[in-house]
C-alpha cells in the first residue's frame, strides 16, 4: 500500500512539466464549469459526517504506515528524519534521525530502509544500524549509490529501488537478508515507486509503468486526459488510483487486466486539478486535495461522501493517507499533519426519500419541509437544513426550506441533497372553508359563484329539488314564507315569491352567516366582492323569521340590502343595523 505525497520530479524536467500544466490549465478552464455543475447539480449542501481532529503529528513529504496499521511514520527530508507516531492517538514512538532522501519499512518492521547521500542504511526493529557503513549494490562490478526511491515488496525483505536517476536510470531489486540483487533494468522513469502484492509501480511524467517483483514489463498505463500524472496510490490487491493534473481521478482494478472502473473517471466532484490522492488498503475510499488544497471523499463507485473536511482552509497540497476502511485520515497541514477520526464514514448518505407528507398542501398554507435520509451503516435520519428543494410547477413555491400553496393543482417537488436528487408527485388542494378568515371565506363563495353559479360546496341550480337532503327549514317576512332543506348553512327553495308555482329544481339559495357562526361586516364584503352595484336601503326594519324543523331560532332585522350580479347569478346580501350580514341569497335571473 502506498501512503506517501508525490517527491519532487527531477529538476531537469521541471521548465517541461511546468510548460504541460499551463497548456492543460488553459484547456481546463473551459470545461471546469461544465464539469463542477454535472457533478454537483448546483445543490446547496450540509456535510453530516463528522471526522474529528483527534490528534496532528509531525510535518511530512511522505506518510508509511505499518503494515498492521498500528503507527504512521512521517518522513520531512527538511527535518533531516523521520519519526513514527501511533495512528489513533498521535504519540510519537520513535525517532530516526538521518538526512535521508527517502524511507521505507518492512511488513514484518524488522527492516527499515533510509536512502542518504552515498546510498543506503538499513536499520532493525530496534532502530539499530545493521552495517557499520552506508551501503550501496553491485551490478557489473559497478557500484550503485546514487538511490531516489525505495520500497518493501510485500511480506519480504525485498527492496525496490530507483537509482542513478541523472545517469541511464535503473529499477533494481535486492535482497537485504542475501545480499543478491533479484533484478536489473534501465528506466528513464522517476516518479513515485509503489509496491502490491503482484507488481511495482513506477509513476511517470504522463503513465503509470507496470513490472512485476522480478522486473519484467506488463504494460504502460496512459494518461487518460493528455496531460502529467500528480499523483498515485495502489492497494495491495492492485486496485490503483491515478490523479492527473485534470478533474479526475481515474481508478484501475489490476486484478481485471487493469480495466477502468469508469471509462471517464469518477471523481469529477471538484473544480481543480487533483494534485494528491490516497486510497484505502481495502480499496473501499479514494480521498483527494485539489489544487486549492481541498478535501474530498468518495467511496469505491465514485459517490461523493460529504464531511467536515470539506471545507477546511489550512490544509497543503499533500500528503494524504488512510487506514483501513478511512479509519483514520491523515492531512497535511501548514503545521504538521493532523489525524482525523473517519470510522462515522458508515454514516454516509446513500439514498433519500422525500416523506408523503409532503405529496398534498392545502392552497394558502405552508409546510416545513424534511428529507428522510439513509446511511450506508442502515439507519435513517430526518434532516431540514442543508438541502436545496426546487420545482418548475406554478401550484406552489419553495424558499428557505418551506413549501407554500399557491393554487389547487399537480406540482412535483424536487430535493437535492448530497449529490444525489429525487422528486415526489403531490397536489394543492383547497383549504377547508371552515379554516378560513372572513374575508378569504367571501372570496371563496364569490370566485365558485362566478365560476359554476352558486355558492362552494352548495348543490348548483341544476339539482333537482327532491334530491337535496338536509334538515327542514324556513324564512320569511309577512306572507312571503321559503321551506326548503337546509345543508350547511344554506336553505334551498324551489319558488321565489309566494305567487310562483313549486319547481323541482332549485330557484333560490339563502346563506345564513350565523348558522356556521360567522360574524361578517359590510367591511368584509366590500373587501372581497368589490363595490356593490346597487345599495337598497329600508325606511324601518324588514323583519325575516328563521325556523329550523318548525323551531323558531332567530329574528332578523334587516335595514339594507346590497346586490351583485355575476352572469346570470344575481347575489343580494342583507344587513342588520349595524351592518352585520344576516343573510346571503343568490338566484338566477
Amino acid at each position: 500500500m502506498r501512503v506517501s505525497s508525490p517527491i519532487l520530479s527531477r529538476e531537469q524536467l521541471k521548465k517541461w512539466i511546468d510548460n504541460r500544466r499551463e497548456r492543460w490549465n488553459m484547456k481546463k478552464s473551459l470545461v471546469i464549469g461544465i464539469v463542477s455543475a454535472l457533478c454537483l447539480g448546483g445543490s446547496n449542501v450540509s456535510a453530516i459526517v463528522s471526522f474529528p481532529n483527534t490528534a496532528a503529528i509531525a510535518s511530512a513529504e511522505k506518510l508509511v504506515i505499518s503494515a498492521d496499521q498500528s503507527r504512521v511514520w512521517a518522513m520531512d527530508a527538511n527535518e533531516f528524519g523521520s519519526k513514527a507516531f501511533d495512528v489513533k492517538t498521535g504519540a510519537k514512538i520513535h525517532t530516526l534521525e538521518e538526512d535521508m532522501k527517502d524511507f521505507t519499512v518492512s511488513d514484518d518492521g524488522t527492516r527499515h530502509v533510509a536512502l542518504v547521500e552515498d546510498g543506503f542504511v538499513v536499520y532493525d526493529a530496534t532502530l539499530q544500524p545493521m552495517q557499520s557503513k552506508v551501503q550501496t549494490v553491485s551490478i557489473n562490478q559497478e557500484k550503485v549509490e546514487n538511490f531516489s526511491y525505495a520500497v518493501f515488496v510485500p511480506n519480504s525483505h525485498t527492496v525496490i529501488f530507483l537509482a542513478d536517476e541523472s545517469d541511464e536510470g535503473k529499477l533494481i531489486g535486492y535482497d537485504l537478508d542475501k545480499k543478491v540483487v533479484t533484478f536489473v533494468r534501465g528506466t528513464q522513469q522517476f516518479g513515485e515507486l509503489l509496491t502490491s502484492k503482484q507488481y511495482v509501480y513506477v509513476k511517470g511524467e504522463e503513465a503509470v509503468y507496470v513490472y512485476t517483483h522480478d522486473g519484467k514489463f506488463i504494460r504502460e498505463i496512459p494518461s487518460v486526459d493528455d496531460t502529467v500524472l500528480n499523483d498515485i496510490d495502489v492497494t495491495r490487491d492492485d486496485v490503483l488510483v491515478v490523479a492527473e493534473d485534470a478533474t479526475a481521478v481515474h481508478v484501475y482494478d489490476g486484478k481485471n487486466d487493469f480495466q477502468t472502473v469508469a471509462p471517464r473517471g469518477f471523481v469529477t466532484a471538484i473544480d481543480r486539478g487533483v494534485q494528491s490522492v490516497a486510497i484505502d488498503p481495502s480499496g473501499s475510499y479514494v480521498a483527494t486535495l485539489d489544487e486549492d488544497e481541498q478535501f474530498r471523499l468518495f467511496d469505491r463507485s465514485g459517490r461523493r461522501i460529504f464531511t467536515s473536511l470539506d471545507k477546511r482552509d489550512d490544509f497543503t497540497k499533500g500528503p494524504i493517507a488512510m487506514t483501513d476502511q478511512a479509519n483514520t485520515i491523515m492531512i497535511g497541514s501548514e503545521e504538521g499533519t493532523n489525524l482525523y477520526d473517519g470510522s462515522k464514514v458508515m454514516e454516509r448518505t446513500t439514498s433519500i426519500l422525500i416523506p408523503k407528507v409532503h405529496a398534498a398542501i392545502q392552497a394558502g398554507k405552508k409546510q416545513t419541509l424534511q428529507l428522510s435520509v439513509r446511511q450506508f451503516n442502515g439507519k435513517t435520519k430526518t434532516i431540514r437544513t442543508g438541502v436545496n428543494w426546487s420545482t418548475t410547477s406554478k401550484t406552489i413555491k419553495t424558499k428557505k426550506g418551506i413549501i407554500y400553496g399557491v393554487k389547487p393543482g399537480s406540482y412535483t417537488l424536487k430535493a437535492t441533497y448530497e449529490g444525489l436528487s429525487v422528486t415526489l408527485k403531490g397536489k394543492v388542494t383547497q383549504a377547508p372553508l371552515a379554516s378560513l378568515s372572513d374575508v378569504d371565506w367571501l372570496k371563496r363563495h364569490w370566485s365558485s359563484i362566478e365560476k359554476s353559479g352558486t355558492f362552494e360546496e352548495a348543490y348548483p341550480f341544476s339539482t333537482p329539488f327532491n334530491q337535496i337532503q338536509g334538515v327542514e327549514a324556513a324564512i320569511g317576512v309577512r306572507e312571503s314564507v321559503f321551506h326548503g332543506p337546509m345543508v350547511q348553512g344554506v336553505i334551498y327553495t324551489n319558488k321565489t315569491t309566494a305567487e310562483q308555482k313549486y319547481s323541482n329544481r332549485i330557484k333560490n339559495m339563502t346563506l345564513i352567516p350565523s348558522i356556521l357562526k360567522r360574524n361578517i361586516n359590510q367591511t368584509e364584503v366590500i373587501h372581497a366582492f368589490g363595490d356593490a352595484y346597487k345599495l337598497n336601503k329600508y325606511k324601518s326594519a324588514v323583519h325575516y323569521l328563521f325556523d329550523i324543523n318548525k323551531n323558531r331560532i332567530d329574528r332578523f332585522d334587516i335595514f339594507s340590502y346590497i346586490t351583485y350580479y355575476s352572469a346570470r347569478i344575481k347575489v343580494e346580501i342583507y344587513y342588520d343595523k349595524n351592518k352585520i350580514v344576516r343573510m346571503m341569497s343568490i338566484s338566477q335571473f
